[in-house]
């Protein structure tokens, strides 16, 4: 009786490591991927996108107020 309780909680142990590892695996991925986003943000090429955008923003709005 006491082995198979010992095997059951051994088991039970097994499992939620298992379980654990594999759920830190998975966060430390999501915040390297969550890290490199930021960094792309960042890039002079990212800026020069936005600031492309925001330029043609204002360039039609410039258009709309002098019609």
């Amino acid at each position: 009786m006491t082995l198979v309780l010992s095997a059951v909680i051994v088991v039970c142990v097994t499992v939620f490591a298992v379980l654990l590892a594999g759920r830190r695996r998975s966060n430390s991925d999501d915040a390297v991927a969550s890290f490199r986003e930021h960094l792309d943000a960042l890039s002079p090429e990212s800026r020069q996108h936005m600031f492309d955008r925001v330029q043609s923003r204002v360039t039609d709005a410039e258009t709309d107020h002098g019609a």
